[in-house]
C-alpha cells in the first residue's frame, strides 16, 4: 500500500459530538416516500423565494430566505409592484446569523405532493425568451420538467424573485408534529406527480415544459468525455478547477496525492457538519508530514485531512509523498473515510428526504444504498478492496475503469476526470448534510 491512509483517529469525538438524535429511517417506495414526515404552513410574509447568480455552468440557482428577526430585513425590493421583482440580497451586507435563514440546495428544500414526499427531484432555474422558470425533475433522468414558478423577467442584477404558480405553496416539513431541526421548506401542491404530468396545476394555467437545453460545459477539452457533465458540476461546484491560461481541464492528466487531497477537503466540506471542519486547524505552523513544508501550497489541506483522519502517512518514515501520482484505490480510500465521518455525524438522521445512510452495526461499515453494485473481479487481496467495496454500494461512486466491465483498476492513477465525478457523486449522494 502506498502510504497508509489510515484510520478515523481524531475525528471521532467531534463526530460523536454532533450525532442527530435516532429517528425512524425512511423507506421509499418508488419516487414517492412513505408519510414518515408532516407539513405545517407557515406565513409566506416572512419567505423569499429568489433566484440568485451563479456559474457559467449553472447561470442562476434557486434560495429560500426566511425572516428570523423583525430587523435588520435580509432583503428589500428595489421596484415595488414592478416585474420582474428586482431583490436587494441584503443577507449579503452583514452577519446574517439568528437573522436569516438561507436554504441554498435540496438539503433545505424539497417536494411534497399529495400529502407525500417526493424523492430524487432535481430543482433547476432555467432561462426562456427573457424569463426564469422554477423547475424541478422528477427524477435525476427524467427529461420532464415541471414549472413550480416564473419571475416574469430576469431583474438587471440577476437577484430575481420567483412567484409561485397557482396550486403551489410553501409549508415546512415536520416530525412528530414538530418543525424538523433543518427547517426544511416543501413546494407543496395537493395534486400528485402523475396529474401534475398529466398537465393539471390545482388551479390558473398549465405548467410550462419548455425543451431542456443541454448544459454548456465548463472546458473546452470534455466534449465527449464520459464525465463531461460531472466535471462541469464539480466545477461550479469549486471542488476542482481548470487551467485558466487555455480554459482546459485536462480530463485524462492523472492528479498527484496533493492535488487528491484538496479535492477530497472540498468535498468533506460540502457534505459534513461545518462543526466538524471546524475542528480541524485553519493554520498550518508545522509541517503535517515529514516531507510536506508548512508553507507548502497544500499543507493546511493535508493538515486538515490527516486530523480528520482520512489520510496518514507511509508506515516506517511518515512520509505523505505529496508529488506522487494517486491511485485509483487510495482516492477511494480517502472517499471512504469522509462518508465514514459523514455516517457517523448522520446518522439516523431522517430531516432529509433521503437521509444519510447509517453505519451497519455489525460490520461497522456503511449501509449500502445502491441495490446492484459493482462486482469487481480484480480486487480480491488488494489492500483497498473492502472501501472500494464499500464505495461501490454507496451511490456509486466507484466504477469499473472507463466505467465499462468488472475490473477497477485500484493500482491505477486515478485520473482528473474520474476524480471530478467521485466528488460530484459524494456530493449528490442521496443523503442530506447532517446538521
Amino acid at each position: 500500500m502506498a502510504a497508509t491512509l489510515g484510520v478515523l483517529g481524531g475525528a471521532g469525538q467531534a463526530v460523536a459530538q454532533n450525532r442527530t438524535p435516532v429517528q425512524p429511517m425512511v423507506r421509499e417506495t418508488g419516487t414517492l416516500l412513505a408519510q414518515t414526515f408532516g407539513n405545517t404552513d407557515i406565513n409566506a410574509n416572512n419567505f423569499l423565494v429568489v433566484a440568485v447568480p451563479g456559474s457559467t455552468a449553472q447561470p442562476y440557482r434557486l434560495y429560500i430566505v426566511e425572516q428570523l428577526q423583525p430587523n435588520p430585513p435580509c432583503w428589500t425590493i428595489a421596484n415595488p409592484g414592478g416585474e420582474p421583482t428586482q431583490v436587494n440580497a441584503l443577507w449579503n451586507t452583514f452577519d446574517f446569523t439568528g437573522v436569516c435563514r438561507l436554504q441554498r440546495d435540496t438539503n433545505g428544500y424539497a417536494i411534497r405532493l399529495a400529502g407525500q414526499d417526493l424523492s430524487g427531484a432535481r430543482f433547476e432555474v432555467n432561462q426562456r425568451d427573457g424569463d426564469l422558470l422554477l423547475q424541478f425533475a422528477p427524477s435525476t433522468i427524467s427529461r420532464n420538467r415541471i414549472t413550480i414558478g416564473r419571475a416574469n423577467g430576469i431583474s438587471p442584477t440577476g437577484f430575481t424573485q420567483l412567484d409561485l404558480n397557482p396550486g403551489w405553496s410553501l409549508t415546512k416539513r415536520t416530525f412528530n408534529d414538530q418543525i424538523v431541526s433543518s427547517h426544511l421548506v416543501y413546494f407543496t401542491n395537493d395534486l400528485t406527480l402523475a396529474q401534475l404530468q398529466g398537465g393539471e396545476t390545482g388551479g390558473g394555467t398549465p405548467p410550462v415544459t419548455p425543451p431542456v437545453t443541454p448544459p454548456t460545459l465548463a472546458f473546452n477539452d470534455i466534449r465527449g468525455n464520459r464525465y463531461a457533465s460531472e466535471i462541469t458540476r464539480a466545477a461550479s461546484l469549486g471542488v476542482i478547477s481548470g487551467f485558466p491560461e487555455d480554459n482546459t481541464f485536462r480530463p485524462t492528466a492523472p492528479l498527484t496525492r496533493e492535488q487528491a487531497v484538496s479535492v477530497v477537503i472540498e468535498t468533506a466540506s460540502r457534505i459534513l457538519p461545518t462543526s466538524v471542519i471546524a475542528q480541524a486547524d485553519q493554520q498550518v505552523f508545522r509541517a503535517p508530514f515529514p516531507d510536506v513544508a508548512a508553507n507548502r501550497w497544500s499543507a493546511l489541506k493535508i493538515r486538515q485531512a490527516q486530523q480528520l483522519g482520512f489520510v496518514s502517512g507511509d508506515a516506517g518514515t511518515g512520509n505523505f509523498r505529496p508529488t506522487d501520482n494517486v491511485s485509483r484505490a487510495e482516492l477511494m480510500a480517502m472517499m471512504y473515510r469522509v462518508a465514514q465521518v459523514r455516517a457517523n455525524a448522520g446518522a439516523g438522521d431522517t430531516t432529509s428526504t433521503s437521509p444519510v445512510p447509517g453505519l451497519d452495526p455489525a460490520t461497522g461499515g456503511l449501509v449500502p444504498n445502491i441495490a446492484n453494485p459493482s462486482n469487481f473481479t480484480d480486487i480480491n487481496g488488494h489492500w483497498g478492496a473492502n472501501a472500494i467495496r464499500q464505495m461501490a454500494a454507496y451511490c456509486a461512486i466507484a466504477t469499473p475503469l472507463n466505467e465499462t466491465g468488472t475490473n477497477f483498476a485500484p493500482n491505477t492513477n486515478a485520473l482528473r476526470d474520474y476524480t471530478a465525478a467521485a466528488a460530484v457523486r459524494a456530493i449528490d449522494c442521496p443523503a442530506a448534510r447532517p446538521q
